[in-house]
């Protein structure tokens, strides 16, 4: 049996990351950042794109209210079993951020870790304008936009990923292109188990501090600020950029 997704965690994607990245896995201290923010700050979370709740579960054992969105139903069967695992509650939808539609204003909107830059250049605005209608007047959203700095077309790394005693996931990863004027890179993961292959077709954009701020100007969004590298003065080089905006 084989699926083939563009830029969706299927059955053995989402195994894989939840196994990796387990709830608490902090990526360059962005679990610590979002704290650090979002508990001085009222009302219920939305987060984009929740995934097995690696970011969206320490939160809420920190009284912070989460309410979980993601176009993955294989990754959301993982959240509501993490949720179970640690106790914890979350509302929760299966949807697609360029039209999902919930009856809450939302105080925060976040997509942690670069995950907007996963989604379609020609749909950001959609995405964008639908953030906006779900945002409270005095809401604020966060975006984190990461650059492809360590990435070089025609890598290829195959390992195999255990899962349990003599049960694992053989992975090739392939880097396959860049493209400077589309501003994208495209990589491709074979992940096997028994007789089950999924392949995934990743894509990610990238966009300029400039050219994003336009963005959201042209949005309809105000008061921009940016954040570098979840303020980690240690970190050298540019990974990360947190885009928070108010409408």
């Amino acid at each position: 049996m084989s699926k083939n997704n563009k830029n969706y965690y299927g059955s053995l994607s989402s195994l894989v990351y939840d196994i990796s990245k387990p709830p608490g896995t902090s990526i360059d201290g962005d679990i610590e950042f979002y704290t650090q923010e979002l508990i001085r700050r009222d009302g219920i979370v939305l987060e984009a794109g929740v995934g097995n709740g690696r970011m969206a579960i320490p939160l809420l054992r920190k009284g912070i209210s989460i309410f979980a969105l993601d176009n993955s139903s294989e990754m959301l069967e993982i959240y509501n079993k993490n949720l179970k695992k640690y106790n914890m509650q979350s509302d929760s939808v299966h949807a697609d951020l360029k039209d999902f539609k919930v009856d809450i204003k939302f105080e925060t909107i976040i997509m942690p870790n670069g995950s907007f830059c996963l989604i379609d250049r020609n749909h950001i605005l959609d995405v964008l304008n639908n953030f906006k209608n779900h945002l409270a007047d005095n809401g604020k959203v966060y975006i984190d936009l990461i650059f492809p700095t360590s990435f070089k077309p025609g890598n290829v790394h195959e390992f195999d990923f255990l899962i349990d005693n003599d049960d694992y996931i053989k992975i090739k990863n392939k880097s396959i292109s860049m493209n400077w004027i589309e501003q994208k890179t495209y990589t491709e993961l074979e992940y096997k188990r028994n007789s089950t292959t999924e392949i995934q077709h990743f894509s990610l954009w990238w966009y300029g501090v400039e050219e994003f701020k336009n963005i959201l100007m042209n949005s309809g969004f105000k008061d921009i600020h940016i954040i570098e590298n979840y303020n980690n003065v240690k970190n050298l080089n540019l990974k990360t950029l947190t885009f928070i905006f108010g409408k």
